[in-house]
């Protein structure tokens, strides 16, 4: 039996959010040599090329024709938003409020987005989607917080606050670009935000004059770094944004916020890690939200 529109996108909204739980593991690494900002300019190495390789293997030569100032500007503005200035919130965020609070947070990122999307997108209002966006919220909180407290003694303002940014700004992301695919194909929107992507890091990474981070890597680093960059910029986002064909956005979003899920799931099945009351509640409670997305 064939599969059904919704099931493929089920499919590769599950994708994408697998693929974005792998990268990490590599920026994670990448953070002991090099500082934020010399990670986020190069990993846009890895996808920026891979960007290219893509348009160019779907849509051949002619693809890359420049789509006109006006365009391009819009590209330019909404990408470095979703992901430069956003990854940067999030990266202050994770350094005021560490990993076990800020995780968390950021997670709740669907409750912005879902709403969002109802409100510039004009897709209906479904209260199931609604509640399965909060349960999903409520497993990923409590997946963050199997391996300690998510309340620390002191809470930073600055960090909530720069947290609340993070996730507005990848809310302002998802929604443009479910928009931007109706003037540019899925192939040739990553293209010209992985160009504005990297344009942007590196405009930031010179601009902070910390080029001497990344003169005492070795090349393996560097292209370790940019693989992160192939997996989880290109690879992930266009899972994501060809979700968007067969699923409506606020679904989508759903399912890619249940990292944590995925992880989870990963770390019993192949690392053999012991599943804790707290992670079953979690995973149960992720699992509920998905059905309810399903019905």
């Amino acid at each position: 039996m064939a599969p059904t529109t919704t099931s493929i996108g089920f499919a590769l909204a599950f994708m994408a959010a697998f693929t974005w739980s792998i990268a990490p593991v590599f920026y994670r690494r990448a953070i002991d040599y090099v500082s934020y900002f010399g990670l986020g300019a190069i990993r846009c190495i890895g996808y920026i090329v891979s960007a290219a390789i893509f348009l160019f293997i779907t849509m051949g030569l002619k693809s890359f024709a420049f789509p006109g100032i006006k365009l391009f500007a819009i590209v330019f503005i909404c990408s470095n938003i979703w992901l430069v200035v956003g990854d940067l919130f999030y990266f202050a965020a994770l350094h005021r409020l560490g990993v076990s609070l800020c995780v968390p947070i950021t997670s709740a990122y669907p409750l912005l987005a879902v709403p969002a999307s109802w409100i510039f997108l004009n897709s209906p209002f479904n209260a199931m989607i609604l509640a399965a966006a909060i349960l999903i919220v409520l497993g990923v909180i409590l997946l963050s917080s199997s391996r300690g407290s998510i309340i620390p003694s002191a809470v930073s303002f600055g960090g909530l606050f720069a947290a609340v940014l993070a996730m507005s700004c990848w809310t302002f992301g998802i929604i443009t670009n479910k928009l931007l695919m109706e003037y540019l194909s899925a192939p040739q929107l990553e293209w010209w935000r992985a160009v504005s992507v990297t344009i942007g890091s590196w405009a930031i990474f010179i601009a902070n004059k910390n080029t001497k981070d990344i003169k005492n890597i070795s090349f393996g680093n560097i292209m370790e770094i940019a693989l992160a960059g192939a997996l989880g910029l290109t690879i992930g986002n266009l899972l994501f944004t060809y979700s968007f064909k067969f699923i409506s956005v606020e679904v989508s979003t759903c399912i890619v916020s249940a990292r944590p899920f995925i992880a989870a799931l990963v770390a019993f099945f192949v690392l053999n890690e012991k599943l804790t009351k707290i992670k079953l509640a979690g995973v149960s409670l992720v699992t509920a939200g998905i059905v309810l997305i399903s019905i």
